[in-house]
């Protein structure tokens, strides 16, 4: 008996220490937090302010294009037309800066161009607006994946990057769909239901290709031939293979032509797909749903994972 009561009063002695220890650590953690907190609020008021304006644009944006797909269609090719010059311009200026400039020699940028002269100088043409939305729902639609774009709304890269990929798709959405709303105010007519072409493998499939193949030539000649880049400026190229994800299929060092062959494969693969796309109105809207559930998502994990653990680290730094 006196055995057993010596083990009870054991048990009861190590369910005390355990409850103390994890009280302790409850109100360490609490302590943990409160110093990080004000930590935080000692950081560089101007980049906060920065951070808070991009924050606040990247919101109403959304806003914006939200109502202009659902309502205001007329807004989409005056708000690509502007914007697109200008966030690509700031784009290069930012990623020279960074020594990351060929990276707008990519093929995002080649058919951001593509685009916007078609939507100028051409927008009635009913072949060319049939290249121009396998363009925007093929290779750019792909890139957003391909690069693991996201909303992360206080980041102006960030925001750029899901912008070159995402905002062609909404602008062929919506002179796809809505082709007289969306010309209401613009300097042209959009081919009609009487007009647009039937989805051909011609001008959804071949003609982006010979596209992607041209920019591939022009591409190869200036980064490889003439420019040659040193070993630490990273290309499309240097940064893909660099992937986990690509060293696992191709190996640890895979050949500059298995980047190229493996585009031309996607862009055919796509290409077909904005076939779907272009015939079917649900189609074309599921596939924009899910494009935006996946930058979303990359988005929430970045403000949740690495947002959060890096502004911790930098208030600490601070200290």
């Amino acid at each position: 008996q006196e055995v057993a009561e010596a083990v009870q009063m054991s048990k009861e002695r190590i369910r005390k220490k355990g409850k103390e220890k994890m009280e302790s650590g409850k109100k360490g953690l609490l302590k943990l937090k409160k110093r990080t907190y004000k930590r935080l609020k000692r950081l560089e008021p101007e980049e906060n302010y920065r951070m808070k304006i991009v924050f606040t644009k990247s919101v109403l944006t959304l806003v914006l294009k939200t109502f202009a797909v659902c309502s205001g269609q007329w807004l989409l090719p005056w708000y690509y037309a502007f914007t697109c010059p200008c966030l690509i311009i700031w784009r290069i200026v930012s990623y020279w800066q960074n020594q990351w400039q060929y990276f707008c020699l990519d093929f995002c940028y080649f058919g951001n161009l593509l685009i916007s002269l078609i939507l100028w100088l051409a927008p009635s043409s009913p072949e060319l607006v049939a290249l121009q939305f396998s363009i925007a729902n093929g290779m750019l639609y792909l890139g957003a994946f391909s690069f693991r774009n996201s909303l992360v709304f206080h980041s102006v890269d960030k925001m750029t990057s899901t912008y070159i990929h995402t905002v062609p798709v909404l602008l062929t959405y919506g002179i796809r769909w809505f082709p007289v709303e969306s010309a209401r105010f613009w300097h042209d007519s959009f081919p009609g239901p009487a007009e647009v072409l039937e989805p051909s493998l011609m001008w959804n499939v071949f003609a982006p290709f010979v596209v992607l193949l041209a920019h591939i030539v022009i591409y190869t000649l200036l980064v490889y031939v003439i420019l040659k880049p040193e070993e630490h400026i990273i290309t499309s190229f240097r940064y893909m293979k660099g992937k986990s994800s690509v060293k696992k299929v191709f190996g640890p060092n895979p050949p500059y032509i298995v980047f190229v062959v493996v585009n031309m494969v996607l862009c055919l693969v796509f290409s077909t797909l904005t076939m779907l796309f272009y015939k079917s109105f649900a189609a074309h809207t599921l596939g924009i749903c899910i494009l935006f559930f996946y930058i979303t998502w990359n988005g929430a994990g970045y403000y949740f994972d690495v947002f959060r653990m890096s502004m911790v680290t930098k208030a600490q730094k601070q200290e």
